[in-house]
């Protein structure tokens, strides 16, 4: 959660202290009194300096124009102390579930930003641990929408740390600031192999015929059911204009073969270098329109298509031989 370098057991009981304080959550967060904290920046401490040597140069030339002026002073530090505070008091914070990935890209976390007073919110930042922020307003009971990229670099799935909410409005005297800490998966897929085709070797074999698809071929056969998922190039729209519901074309004649993506098939290279071959055969098959299933060690999941049934199959390649589901996203990563 921080980011000076500090000995481990310190870190570990700051950490501890900051999560007993700020418990994970699958809901909206709301910024109450109890999870804001607020300190000097460098230029309120040298504000503060300021002002000492002000009250003591008033004080040994007896100056009263020098004492109204440090008091003026005083009195905007503690009304920007107060205005600071309050620009992230009572913001409420929603952080949708993340879209999986493929490794080596960005995954985005999108929040829903509101509040329900008649003030105006400026200059609110959000922030992973040290990627660049992004910032926000909120207009009176207004909400908004903020989107943070952070760079993904392995595989599996993992829990976001805590996000930073902060502010420095109106003067940059102060710094305010809350810690976020969402109880959400983000699932990172296998980086896809490039140039992966789909090979004869995968073609499944029961007693010398090829298990086939019926969707494609020459001659029409008839109709059946729309089975979820399937293409919707497939569907008769003149029965559908008729009043008969979703049904699918069958064709009979020479059809897409079904395919098993099978981890012992794939030797070469690395564990990684294998999940990505896989992810991308995955893609291939999906894109073809060709039933598929996948076998891993301790895992097979039967033949099937469609957008779940390609989920399932990268979702299974992400998780592979991961140990630690609680880890946290980011770390080691960049």
């Amino acid at each position: 959660m921080f980011s000076v370098t500090l000995p481990n057991p310190i870190r570990r009981r700051i950490d501890a202290w900051v999560d007993a304080h700020n418990p994970p959550s699958r809901d909206s967060i709301v910024l109450r009194n109890r999870r804001l904290y607020i300190l000097p920046t460098r230029f309120g401490y040298v504000f503060a300096m300021m002002l000492l040597f002000l009250f003591l140069a008033a004080i040994n030339y007896q100056n009263s124009m020098a004492f109204v002026l440090t008091f003026m002073l005083t009195g905007l530090g503690i009304i920007s102390l107060w205005q600071t505070h309050k620009n992230l008091l009572g913001i409420c914070v929603h952080l949708r579930i993340p879209r999986p990935v493929f490794s080596g890209e960005d995954c985005e976390f999108k929040f829903d930003v509101s509040h329900v007073n008649q003030s105006r919110r400026y200059a609110i930042g959000i922030q992973y641990q040290e990627h660049p922020p992004v910032y926000l307003k909120l207009d009176p009971e207004g909400s908004t929408e903020a989107r943070l990229r952070i760079p993904t670099r392995r595989r599996g799935q993992f829990k976001p740390a805590g996000f930073t909410v902060f502010t420095r409005y109106p003067t940059g005297l102060f710094h305010a600031w809350g810690w976020l800490k969402f109880d959400l998966p983000v699932l990172v897929y296998p980086h896809p192999a490039a140039r992966a085709t789909l090979q004869q070797a995968l073609i499944e074999q029961y007693d010398g015929k090829t298990s086939t698809s019926t969707i494609e071929g020459d001659d029409f056969a008839g109709l059946r059911e729309h089975r979820e998922g399937e293409s919707l190039r497939h569907i008769s729209w003149k029965a559908f204009a008729q009043g008969r519901g979703l049904l699918t074309k069958t064709f009979q004649g020479h059809a897409r073969p079904s395919l098993w993506i099978d981890w012992d098939t794939i030797s070469d290279g690395s564990v990684e270098d294998r999940l990505s071959l896989m992810a991308a055969l995955v893609l291939n098959a999906e894109a073809e329109e060709q039933k598929y299933g996948l076998r891993l060690p301790g895992t097979t999941i039967e033949q099937d298509f469609g957008s779940a049934h390609k989920h399932t199959c990268l979702q299974a390649l992400a998780v592979f031989r991961q140990t630690d589901f609680n880890a946290e996203f980011g770390n080691g990563d960049d």
